[in-house]
Parts: structure tokens; sequence; C-alpha cells
């Protein structure tokens, strides 16, 4: 499973040195630490898949509008680091929709939990439970790309499953299953909540119970679609519209 990747932003280099180093022994990738000026740039060059981000940054621009500039242009998590704040601070801070606060100092077990729901809750639209999917739309605004994945919570970890290691998505009555070439995850998102999280290039209703990624499909057969691992069923209200996604000859 790949690491997510943490950007630590903070201006106190003790203090941001520490924290990367909880980091790797949680088993997170700290892809950078920054003192506040460079934040966004190295947002952008970068593509943490989380933000660290100390209130009471120094400089032109402190924590909080740092916080608005993510929010608004970027739709990655980030969390706020902070010692003490005055009710104005945080009345500032709460206005730009943190994944979470940590009031220093922290400890592991702490930071483990903010991260891991910051992560997982994020543009979920409510409280996560356990063994859902969520999109994490990271945008990449040279060219304009979304993140090529979406995080599933298993158990007590968080999963990165990339779109293109997906077969299909299986309707199982509130929930669903993904379905990869090794693995069966069991989320709870209905089929029609994956539909709307998955690309609609790469990922189509075959079948009331049923969503293929076009991308993996070996054959297509009169009522099923085939894929290396299996088929599924190929519905008659939806076969029009799969069979023309097909260049066939």
């Amino acid at each position: 499973m790949t690491k997510p990747k943490i950007l630590i932003s903070e201006d106190e280099v003790i203090i941001a040195e520490d924290i990367a180093a909880c980091l790797e022994e949680l088993g997170y990738e700290t892809c950078a630490i920054d003192t506040g000026e460079d934040t966004i740039d190295m947002i952008r060059t970068l593509q943490p898949d989380l933000v660290l981000l100390d209130v009471n940054l120094k400089g032109e621009a402190d924590g909080i509008e740092i916080g608005s500039r993510i929010k608004e242009e970027f739709g990655i998590p980030f969390i706020y680091l902070t010692a003490y704040a005055d009710k104005d601070t945080l009345d500032r801070a709460k206005k730009t929709e943190p994944d979470g606060f940590l009031a220093k100092p922290f400890d592991e077990k702490n930071l483990r939990s903010a991260i891991e729901i910051a992560l997982y809750k994020h543009d979920s639209g409510h409280k996560p439970a356990e063994g859902e999917a969520t999109h994490h739309p990271k945008a990449n605004h040279e060219n304009g790309a979304l993140a090529d994945y979406i995080f599933v919570k298993v158990k007590h970890r968080i999963i990165k499953v990339h779109y293109s290691d997906i077969l299909w998505v299986e309707a199982y009555d509130n929930y669903s299953f993904i379905v990869t070439a090794d693995q069966k995850y069991l989320v709870s998102s209905t089929l029609k909540d994956m539909e709307h999280k998955l690309p609609a290039n790469n990922f189509v209703r075959v079948h009331r119970s049923y969503i293929a990624n076009l991308d993996k499909v070996e054959a297509l057969e009169e009522n099923s679609v085939v894929f290396a691992k299996g088929d599924i069923p190929i519905g008659k209200s939806y076969k029009k519209a799969l069979m023309s996604r097909f260049n066939i000859i």
C-alpha cells in the first residue's frame, strides 16, 4: 500500500522535525517540511495527501490564510496545529473548515487518529462509517487532473485503492463490494453512491447491481461482461448504452 504523503507546515524547526519522526514511526511519508512561506507552491509541486498546518505561522500569510487557500484551491484535507489561540483566531480558523485541530503538545495516538479521520472523512459529507469508501479528489492545477484513487476503511486501516485496480463494483443490500484482481472490499456505500464517486469515463452501470470498469473488460458476451477474474451480468436496459462505449468492428 502506498504511504499517504504528508506536508508539515510549521515554522518551529525542532517541532516540525519531531512531527516528521513521529509520522515515520506511524508509517506515513513526510514529503516536505516547510516554514510557511512556500506551502502553496509545495502543494502544487508535491501533491501531498494531507497538510499539517501551524495556525500561528509567521510571515505575510498566517496558517489560517494558507488553510483558506488550501480549501479553495486544492481539495485536500488539512489539520491545524496550535499551542494556543485566542477566540478571534479560533473563530477565523473554524470558518476555513479544517479537517481537524491538534493542540500542542500531542502524542502519537492523537496524531494518528486525527490523520486517519481526516483522510477518511474528507469529502464524504458525513461522519465516517466502518468500511465506507471515500473519494479523495486531489486536484493538480497544472493540468486539471484528479487523483486516481479512493480510500477504503478496512477495520483499523485506511487503504488506498487505485481506480485502475478495480474490476467492478457490486451492490450488496445497502452496501457495495469493490472487486479487484486479488481483493474484495465491503464498503458501506450504496451502488448509487459509488456511481457518483467513480469517474464516469471509466466506470459504467451495466446492470442495476453492477458497475464495470471498462478498461478492465476482456470480452463481451450476449448477457455478460467478462473480466480476467470472472464475469458480471448485463441488464437489458443498460445494454445499448454499454455497447456504444466500445469500438466494435
